[in-house]
């Protein structure tokens, strides 16, 4: 009984040892294939990393400028109280969640692209290369193509870089624009926030000028229109009328933005420090890409049968750094064959001996 126990540790010692040296020559193996592809693996690194680097090159840097608007709900009442009430009894995240939308509306980009000629920049009233392409194409194919004006390519282009962002803990909204230079992403995103605290000017004149109306028919049943208080009231709604013309006419700026009831502007200033692209992430994950591929195509089994293409041989010719990517034959394993170095080589005959005298 015994006797059996032994020897069944021993055959399952013999069989790790057997699995243990197995994965040896298989590391070993891969190992080699590698070594002995490195050349090939290190051009196309280094090709790689090149491409990467004129691409980012071509691209530039990216700068973003930040405009915040600043909600406040609370209110001061008139000087002879010192009493403070809210403005309304909303939920402060409602009103910041419906703001982020308004801000990135086809209004407020149109808005803006009127008032900087966005429609005549071509950085903004271009489609992108893919979509011209596939424009023409159908065109060539007979079909009718309608494509975008230029005014809806700039709005479109002004939303995509636009990014808005809300803290509900200190009310405040921030507007970030990037662009290829640090003053007109600034500008941008000066005028997107601006363009949106117009809006709400003239939906808080609108509300006032509409209570004034009201308020003037009910003075006017009652007390007629040479009343005083219905004189007051009537100069009070041409006034209202006179700044309802102003600001859907006349330029929007940071003076008439402070008139805004609840709502504070912060501008956004000149930003020099780029924003991206990341240089390192993306020369990082480009080599990272670039060594696995290379590793996943060294240890591939099909090789041996490229070198019988006629053209694929010219070149193995003609190139001579590639030549050891055609002299190899595959094993059944799938890996491919090459020659061990001596190391592994003597570390497998001795591994073996042990084996067999195990056996024996």
């Amino acid at each position: 009984m015994l006797q059996e126990r032994t020897a069944s540790l021993k055959s399952v010692v013999r069989s790790l040892e057997y699995a243990v040296i197995s994965q040896r020559r298989v590391a070993y193996g891969v190992l080699s294939a590698l070594w002995t592809r490195s050349s090939p693996i290190a051009v196309g690194l280094v090709a790689a990393l090149a491409l990467a680097s004129i691409a980012l090159i071509l691209v530039g840097p990216r700068y973003t400028s930040r405009a915040m608007i600043q909600f406040k709900f609370v209110r001061e009442e008139p000087a002879n109280t010192s009493k403070i009430a809210t403005t309304a009894a909303v939920d402060a995240m409602a009103v910041l969640n419906d703001a982020a939308p308004m801000i990135r509306s086809h209004a407020i980009a149109g808005a803006v692209v009127t008032r900087l000629g966005l429609d005549k920049d071509p950085a903004f009233a271009r489609g992108s290369r893919l979509w011209r392409v596939f424009s023409e194409i159908r065109s060539l194919l007979g079909y009718q193509v309608s494509g975008p004006s230029s005014r809806d390519l700039a709005e479109e282009q002004l939303i995509r870089r636009i990014k808005v962002t809300a803290d509900p803990r200190s009310y405040l909204v921030s507007i970030s624009v990037t662009a290829s230079d640090p003053e007109w992403a600034a500008k941008l995103a000066n005028a997107v926030a601006l363009e949106y605290l117009r809006g709400q000017l003239l939906q808080q004149v609108s509300d006032s000028y509409a209570a004034a109306e009201r308020e003037l028919s009910d003075l006017s049943s009652v007390y007629g229109v040479r009343h005083p208080a219905y004189q007051s009231v009537h100069t009070r709604l041409e006034v209202l009328r006179h700044q309802l013309t102003e600001l859907r006419d006349e330029p929007f700026d940071e003076s008439v933005a402070s008139r805004v009831t609840g709502q504070s502007f912060v501008a956004a200033q000149k930003v020099l420090v780029p924003s991206g692209p990341n240089i390192l992430l993306v020369l990082g994950l480009t080599a990272a890409g670039t060594l696995g591929i290379g590793a996943w195509l060294a240890l591939q089994p099909w090789p041996n049968g490229l070198a019988r293409i006629g053209w694929l041989s010219k070149l193995r010719l003609s190139l001579p750094v590639f030549a050891g990517w055609f002299n190899v034959s595959p094993q059944p394993d799938g890996f491919v064959a090459s020659e061990p170095a001596v190391g592994a080589k003597e570390h497998d005959d001795r591994s073996g001996a042990r084996h067999q005298e195990s056996i024996d």
